[in-house]
């Protein structure tokens, strides 16, 4: 039986799951052949069918915001009930 690597997380029939990385041997001849031409499988042997070029993800960092300073005299601008909305100082509006 062929045994293809998975390249990225992907459902199939009958109701099952496999993860990138895993080898398995159960997926439907059918799909496999547009698995291989999408580039979601290989071959477990490495030698795939496919000319297409293998997916690779990577985490992409969250954006570092730029720290925002304290404002003593910030203004609910936008009417939430907050100052400093997003901020490590946003706190509710005082009333005065």
């Amino acid at each position: 039986m062929t045994q293809y690597r998975v390249l990225a997380g992907l459902d199939y029939p009958p109701d099952k799951r496999a993860e990138a990385g895993s080898v398995v041997s159960d997926i439907p001849e059918k799909s496999a052949k547009w698995l291989l031409d999408q580039g979601l499988i290989e071959l477990a042997d490495g030698k795939s069918k496919s000319s297409t070029k293998q997916i690779i993800t990577e985490e992409v960092p969250a954006p570092v915001a730029a720290e925002e300073p304290f404002d003593a005299n910030a203004q609910d601008t936008d009417g939430d009930g907050f100052v400093q909305d997003g901020t490590p100082h946003q706190r509710p509006v005082e009333e005065k």
